[in-house]
């Protein structure tokens, strides 16, 4: 019921999937100086590092990092606390399981929070035949989650906005949670590009994108 096993067809691609911060915190809903504070605290830290050049390392969440993270965002919505998940993690870790978030199940009942081992014995602060489980949190629907994320990268709130960041693209303005600037598509909407075209080319903008960039290449003729 949401367990992840090694024949998951799906398995190899999440083995190779892999986001940074600002994303992970987009898609599980939360600040990205939360997410720093549970790394700092040791609550769910990035796995994956990657060296992009000889001085700078970055840190990048991984599949089953991103699917811990949903599991906690799930349970503190359930009105557990930061530390009541620690403890179960430090636990579990203690026992050898290296990321128990993303393979085990979990319930809660009131302010108790239960684990089942793959045998089907639940354990948590009372023991199990004090309770029946009644809700187990269901990993497959945070995995599609993950997926949807993945292949619409872009939340519907950041289309058709620009921004700018430090040290992307030179500071220029850009549509909103990507590197495409305004200006490289105002310069095919200037040479007549269909809209069609221009969206293959950058597939990462939507109608709203080029509906703003249209405005701004009128605004920029005046």
């Amino acid at each position: 019921m949401g367990r992840i096993t090694s024949g998951d067809a799906r398995l190899s691609r999440e083995e190779i999937i892999s986001i940074p911060l600002r994303s992970a915190a987009r898609l599980v809903g939360v600040s990205e100086q939360r997410l720093l504070n549970w790394s700092r605290i040791h609550l769910l830290s990035p796995h994956v590092r990657r060296q992009i050049s000889e001085r700078n390392t970055v840190r990048l969440y991984s599949f089953s990092d991103v699917l811990s993270l949903l599991v906690v965002r799930e349970l503190l919505n359930q009105k557990l606390t930061t530390p009541q998940i620690n403890r179960v993690i430090k636990f579990l870790q203690d026992e050898g399981h290296e990321r128990p978030l993303s393979t085990f199940k979990f319930a809660v009942l009131g302010n108790e929070i239960f684990f089942q081992y793959p045998d089907g014995l639940w354990q948590g602060s009372k023991r199990a035949s004090q309770i029946v489980i009644h809700q187990v949190l269901d990993l497959r629907p945070l995995r599609e989650e993950i997926y949807q994320s993945i292949e619409n990268p872009r939340s519907a709130d950041a289309q058709g906005k620009l921004e700018r960041r430090r040290k992307v693209q030179g500071s220029k303005r850009v549509f909103e949670d990507t590197r495409v600037p305004v200006d490289a598509v105002i310069r095919y909407i200037n040479n007549g590009t269909p809209e069609s075209t221009i969206l293959k080319v950058f597939p990462s903008l939507s109608k709203a994108d080029i509906r703003l960039a249209k405005a701004e290449a009128k605004l920029a003729a005046v």
